[in-house]
Protein backbone atom coordinates (compact mmCIF):
# COMPACT_ATOMS: atom_id res chain seq x y z
CA UNK A 1 0.00 0.00 0.00
CA UNK A 2 1.47 3.17 -0.72
CA UNK A 3 -0.27 7.18 0.13
CA UNK A 4 -1.04 9.20 -3.39
CA UNK A 5 1.27 11.76 -4.39
CA UNK A 6 -0.37 14.48 -5.00
CA UNK A 7 2.19 16.39 -7.78
CA UNK A 8 1.98 13.48 -9.85
CA UNK A 9 -1.82 12.75 -9.07
CA UNK A 10 -2.52 16.34 -10.95
CA UNK A 11 -0.69 15.12 -14.34
CA UNK A 12 -2.59 11.65 -13.95
CA UNK A 13 -6.25 10.70 -15.51
CA UNK A 14 -8.68 9.22 -13.13
CA UNK A 15 -11.82 7.84 -12.53
CA UNK A 16 -14.83 8.19 -9.83
CA UNK A 17 -17.38 5.82 -8.84
CA UNK A 18 -20.70 8.11 -8.99
CA UNK A 19 -22.18 6.92 -6.25
CA UNK A 20 -25.94 5.96 -6.41
CA UNK A 21 -28.49 8.48 -5.62
CA UNK A 22 -30.56 7.00 -2.10
CA UNK A 23 -33.16 8.83 -0.99
CA UNK A 24 -35.23 6.87 1.22
CA UNK A 25 -32.75 4.39 3.05
CA UNK A 26 -33.92 0.96 3.76
CA UNK A 27 -31.34 -1.44 5.30
CA UNK A 28 -32.12 -5.08 4.24
CA UNK A 29 -33.05 -8.04 7.38
CA UNK A 30 -29.58 -9.17 8.20
CA UNK A 31 -27.73 -6.24 7.05
CA UNK A 32 -25.23 -4.27 8.89
CA UNK A 33 -25.02 0.01 8.61
CA UNK A 34 -21.87 0.51 9.30
CA UNK A 35 -19.81 3.72 11.11
CA UNK A 36 -17.33 5.29 9.25
CA UNK A 37 -13.38 4.53 10.63
CA UNK A 38 -9.94 6.48 9.89
CA UNK A 39 -6.81 4.45 10.75
CA UNK A 40 -5.04 6.52 12.73
CA UNK A 41 -1.88 7.11 11.46
CA UNK A 42 -3.90 8.48 8.06
CA UNK A 43 -3.58 12.50 8.57
CA UNK A 44 -5.68 13.28 6.50
CA UNK A 45 -7.51 17.62 5.73
CA UNK A 46 -11.36 18.15 7.08
CA UNK A 47 -12.05 18.30 3.18
CA UNK A 48 -11.10 14.61 2.55
CA UNK A 49 -12.54 13.77 5.45
CA UNK A 50 -16.31 15.30 3.70
CA UNK A 51 -15.26 13.35 0.88
CA UNK A 52 -15.21 9.76 3.10
CA UNK A 53 -17.93 10.99 4.50
CA UNK A 54 -20.46 11.32 1.55
CA UNK A 55 -19.12 8.22 0.18
CA UNK A 56 -19.64 6.48 3.09
CA UNK A 57 -23.23 7.30 3.13
CA UNK A 58 -23.38 5.71 -0.01
CA UNK A 59 -21.69 2.08 0.16
CA UNK A 60 -23.72 -0.94 -0.39
CA UNK A 61 -24.92 -2.53 2.70
CA UNK A 62 -23.02 -5.87 4.21
CA UNK A 63 -24.69 -8.63 5.55
CA UNK A 64 -23.42 -9.33 9.23
CA UNK A 65 -20.48 -11.77 9.59
CA UNK A 66 -19.58 -10.36 6.24
CA UNK A 67 -16.03 -8.58 4.70
CA UNK A 68 -16.38 -6.59 1.81
CA UNK A 69 -14.06 -3.95 -0.27
CA UNK A 70 -15.72 -1.65 -2.47
CA UNK A 71 -13.53 0.71 -4.12
CA UNK A 72 -14.39 4.66 -5.10
CA UNK A 73 -12.19 6.02 -7.27
CA UNK A 74 -9.41 4.38 -9.59
CA UNK A 75 -6.08 6.85 -10.82
CA UNK A 76 -3.87 5.44 -13.65
CA UNK A 77 -0.77 7.40 -13.29
CA UNK A 78 2.35 6.20 -15.46
CA UNK A 79 1.14 2.55 -16.16
CA UNK A 80 0.18 2.28 -11.90
CA UNK A 81 -3.02 1.87 -10.54
CA UNK A 82 -3.72 4.00 -7.20
CA UNK A 83 -7.06 3.14 -5.82
CA UNK A 84 -9.38 4.70 -3.11
CA UNK A 85 -11.60 1.67 -1.27
CA UNK A 86 -13.75 1.16 1.47
CA UNK A 87 -13.36 -1.64 3.77
CA UNK A 88 -16.12 -3.09 5.41
CA UNK A 89 -16.37 -5.26 8.68
CA UNK A 90 -19.77 -6.70 9.17
CA UNK A 91 -18.48 -8.61 11.61
CA UNK A 92 -19.42 -8.00 15.42
CA UNK A 93 -15.70 -8.16 16.89
CA UNK A 94 -12.48 -5.56 16.30
CA UNK A 95 -11.01 -8.16 13.22
CA UNK A 96 -7.08 -7.82 11.98
CA UNK A 97 -6.02 -8.62 8.77
CA UNK A 98 -2.39 -9.13 8.28
CA UNK A 99 -2.15 -9.28 4.58
CA UNK A 100 -4.59 -9.77 1.82
CA UNK A 101 -4.90 -10.42 -1.72
CA UNK A 102 -6.66 -8.21 -4.20
CA UNK A 103 -7.57 -7.99 -8.17
CA UNK A 104 -8.75 -5.71 -10.18
CA UNK A 105 -11.67 -6.22 -12.87
CA UNK A 106 -11.99 -4.12 -15.84
CA UNK A 107 -15.10 -3.08 -17.38
CA UNK A 108 -15.21 -6.28 -19.18
CA UNK A 109 -14.80 -8.11 -15.24
CA UNK A 110 -11.46 -9.50 -16.84
CA UNK A 111 -8.61 -9.78 -14.24
CA UNK A 112 -6.84 -6.54 -15.16
CA UNK A 113 -4.36 -6.21 -12.52
CA UNK A 114 -3.44 -8.61 -8.86
CA UNK A 115 -0.89 -8.06 -5.93
CA UNK A 116 -0.70 -8.82 -2.08
CA UNK A 117 -1.15 -5.73 0.26
CA UNK A 118 0.25 -6.21 3.81
CA UNK A 119 -2.85 -4.66 6.40
CA UNK A 120 -0.89 -5.59 9.68
CA UNK A 121 0.12 -1.97 10.22
CA UNK A 122 -3.49 -0.40 10.61
CA UNK A 123 -3.92 -2.66 13.65
CA UNK A 124 -7.61 -3.50 14.30
CA UNK A 125 -10.57 -3.11 12.38
CA UNK A 126 -13.54 -2.19 15.00
CA UNK A 127 -16.91 -4.09 14.25
CA UNK A 128 -19.37 -2.77 11.90
CA UNK A 129 -17.25 -0.29 10.45
CA UNK A 130 -16.14 0.98 7.25
CA UNK A 131 -12.27 2.30 6.78
CA UNK A 132 -10.84 4.29 3.96
CA UNK A 133 -8.39 2.60 2.49
CA UNK A 134 -5.68 3.53 -0.52
CA UNK A 135 -3.86 0.37 -2.37
CA UNK A 136 -1.07 1.20 -5.50
CA UNK A 137 -0.61 -1.65 -8.21
CA UNK A 138 2.42 -1.05 -9.88
CA UNK A 139 2.99 -1.74 -13.19
CA UNK A 140 4.62 -4.80 -12.71
CA UNK A 141 0.93 -5.71 -11.45
CA UNK A 142 -0.99 -5.46 -14.18
CA UNK A 143 -2.27 -8.50 -16.51
CA UNK A 144 -3.72 -6.34 -19.51
CA UNK A 145 -3.40 -3.35 -20.99
CA UNK A 146 -7.11 -1.96 -20.74
CA UNK A 147 -7.59 1.16 -19.71
CA UNK A 148 -8.81 2.73 -16.58
CA UNK A 149 -12.92 3.76 -16.20
CA UNK A 150 -15.02 4.26 -14.16
CA UNK A 151 -16.57 0.70 -13.84
CA UNK A 152 -13.53 -0.91 -12.71
CA UNK A 153 -14.30 -2.88 -9.38
CA UNK A 154 -11.68 -3.78 -6.79
CA UNK A 155 -12.40 -7.30 -4.55
CA UNK A 156 -10.79 -10.11 -2.70
CA UNK A 157 -9.01 -12.61 -4.93
CA UNK A 158 -11.13 -15.84 -4.62
CA UNK A 159 -9.45 -18.59 -3.60
CA UNK A 160 -11.88 -21.24 -5.64
CA UNK A 161 -10.30 -23.96 -7.75
CA UNK A 162 -6.54 -23.18 -8.69
CA UNK A 163 -5.11 -24.00 -12.15
CA UNK A 164 -3.39 -26.92 -12.04
CA UNK A 165 -0.64 -25.92 -15.12
CA UNK A 166 2.89 -24.28 -13.73
CA UNK A 167 6.30 -22.94 -14.36
CA UNK A 168 8.29 -25.45 -15.54
CA UNK A 169 12.17 -24.13 -15.51
CA UNK A 170 15.31 -25.88 -16.68
CA UNK A 171 18.10 -26.34 -14.47
CA UNK A 172 19.38 -23.87 -17.05
CA UNK A 173 16.82 -21.11 -16.70
CA UNK A 174 16.71 -21.34 -13.13
CA UNK A 175 20.29 -20.07 -13.00
CA UNK A 176 19.31 -17.20 -15.31
CA UNK A 177 15.85 -16.16 -14.60
CA UNK A 178 15.84 -13.36 -11.56
CA UNK A 179 12.89 -14.21 -9.06
CA UNK A 180 11.29 -11.28 -10.43
CA UNK A 181 11.30 -12.69 -14.33
CA UNK A 182 9.93 -15.94 -12.86
CA UNK A 183 7.08 -14.11 -11.10
CA UNK A 184 6.65 -12.32 -14.46
CA UNK A 185 6.50 -15.67 -16.42
CA UNK A 186 3.57 -16.97 -13.89
CA UNK A 187 1.64 -14.43 -14.50
CA UNK A 188 1.83 -14.68 -18.04
CA UNK A 189 0.49 -17.94 -17.54
CA UNK A 190 -1.78 -17.03 -15.07
CA UNK A 191 -4.07 -15.21 -17.55
CA UNK A 192 -3.53 -17.77 -20.58
CA UNK A 193 -6.28 -19.92 -21.97
CA UNK A 194 -6.07 -23.06 -19.98
CA UNK A 195 -5.36 -26.24 -21.23
CA UNK A 196 -7.77 -28.99 -22.50
CA UNK A 197 -6.27 -32.74 -20.90
CA UNK A 198 -5.09 -33.86 -23.92
CA UNK A 199 -3.48 -30.78 -25.62
CA UNK A 200 -0.26 -29.73 -26.32
CA UNK A 201 0.77 -26.30 -27.19
CA UNK A 202 3.39 -23.35 -28.09
CA UNK A 203 3.08 -19.86 -27.09
CA UNK A 204 5.40 -16.97 -28.06
CA UNK A 205 5.96 -14.47 -25.73
CA UNK A 206 8.82 -12.47 -26.74
CA UNK A 207 10.82 -11.81 -30.35
CA UNK A 208 13.70 -9.86 -31.25
CA UNK A 209 16.40 -9.65 -33.63
CA UNK A 210 20.14 -9.83 -32.83
CA UNK A 211 23.22 -7.81 -34.01
CA UNK A 212 24.07 -10.80 -36.66
CA UNK A 213 20.33 -10.23 -38.17
CA UNK A 214 19.15 -13.81 -36.80
CA UNK A 215 15.97 -14.13 -35.00
CA UNK A 216 15.51 -14.54 -31.40
CA UNK A 217 11.90 -16.29 -30.28
CA UNK A 218 10.99 -16.98 -26.22
CA UNK A 219 8.20 -19.33 -25.92
CA UNK A 220 6.40 -21.27 -23.68
CA UNK A 221 6.07 -25.13 -24.68
CA UNK A 222 2.49 -26.35 -22.70
CA UNK A 223 1.81 -29.48 -21.82
CA UNK A 224 -1.53 -30.59 -20.67
CA UNK A 225 -1.41 -34.34 -20.61
CA UNK A 226 -1.77 -36.01 -17.63
CA UNK A 227 1.89 -37.79 -18.03
CA UNK A 228 5.52 -36.25 -19.22
CA UNK A 229 6.12 -35.17 -22.43
CA UNK A 230 9.71 -35.59 -23.84
CA UNK A 231 10.63 -33.54 -27.19
CA UNK A 232 13.56 -34.24 -29.04
CA UNK A 233 12.87 -32.62 -32.35
CA UNK A 234 10.43 -29.33 -33.36
CA UNK A 235 9.61 -28.00 -36.74
CA UNK A 236 8.60 -24.41 -35.93
CA UNK A 237 7.28 -21.17 -38.38
CA UNK A 238 6.96 -17.85 -37.37
CA UNK A 239 3.99 -15.34 -38.69
CA UNK A 240 3.61 -11.96 -38.50
CA UNK A 241 0.81 -9.84 -37.70
CA UNK A 242 -0.26 -9.84 -41.54
CA UNK A 243 -0.02 -14.02 -41.25
CA UNK A 244 2.94 -14.06 -43.83
CA UNK A 245 6.19 -16.88 -42.68
CA UNK A 246 8.41 -14.15 -41.17
CA UNK A 247 10.59 -17.89 -40.80
CA UNK A 248 10.89 -21.89 -40.35
CA UNK A 249 13.55 -24.08 -39.09
CA UNK A 250 13.78 -27.51 -37.63
CA UNK A 251 15.07 -27.34 -33.82
CA UNK A 252 17.26 -30.70 -32.34
CA UNK A 253 15.99 -30.60 -28.73
CA UNK A 254 17.83 -32.03 -25.43
CA UNK A 255 15.71 -34.09 -25.61
CA UNK A 256 13.15 -31.25 -23.55
CA UNK A 257 10.75 -32.94 -21.36
CA UNK A 258 8.02 -30.98 -20.00
CA UNK A 259 6.07 -32.07 -16.79
CA UNK A 260 2.32 -32.71 -17.08
CA UNK A 261 0.43 -29.49 -16.26
CA UNK A 262 3.05 -27.09 -16.95
CA UNK A 263 4.97 -24.87 -19.08
CA UNK A 264 8.29 -24.48 -19.93
CA UNK A 265 9.84 -21.72 -21.60
CA UNK A 266 12.50 -21.67 -24.08
CA UNK A 267 14.61 -19.73 -26.39
CA UNK A 268 14.29 -20.56 -30.37
CA UNK A 269 17.14 -19.25 -32.38
CA UNK A 270 16.43 -18.92 -36.40
CA UNK A 271 20.05 -18.04 -38.45
CA UNK A 272 19.59 -15.32 -40.80
CA UNK A 273 19.65 -17.30 -43.62
CA UNK A 274 16.16 -19.12 -42.36
CA UNK A 275 14.52 -15.60 -42.55
CA UNK A 276 12.10 -15.72 -45.64
CA UNK A 277 10.58 -11.67 -45.41
CA UNK A 278 12.47 -8.60 -44.84
CA UNK A 279 11.00 -5.94 -42.38
CA UNK A 280 8.14 -8.01 -40.76
CA UNK A 281 5.44 -6.41 -38.98
CA UNK A 282 6.02 -8.10 -35.49
CA UNK A 283 3.33 -6.00 -33.29
CA UNK A 284 1.36 -8.95 -33.50
CA UNK A 285 2.92 -12.37 -34.06
CA UNK A 286 2.53 -16.42 -33.72
CA UNK A 287 5.02 -19.08 -33.28
CA UNK A 288 3.51 -22.74 -34.22
CA UNK A 289 4.15 -25.81 -35.03
CA UNK A 290 4.55 -26.90 -38.47
CA UNK A 291 2.56 -29.36 -39.52
CA UNK A 292 2.75 -31.82 -42.20
CA UNK A 293 1.07 -29.95 -44.96
CA UNK A 294 3.09 -26.80 -44.81
CA UNK A 295 6.31 -29.09 -45.13
CA UNK A 296 4.77 -30.80 -48.36
CA UNK A 297 3.67 -27.10 -49.62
Amino acid sequence: MALFRRKRLEQSQSATIEPPKQENKVIPDGAVETKLHFAKYWDMTSKERYIYQYHHRMLPKIEEGQISITGIKFIEIDGEIAVEAFIQNGVSKAITIQAVDLVLLDEKNQLAAKNNFSLAYLGELPPHTSTPMRFLFSAEDRLSDAAVTDKWRIQFELKGPTRNEVLDLDESWKERLSAERQIQLEKIIERLPELGPSEVNITGIEIHFLNDQSLEVIALIRNGLSKELQLKQLPLVVKDAVGDVVCEGDFNLPPLRIKSRSAKPWSFRFPSSLIMKENPDLAKWVIVVKNKEQEDS
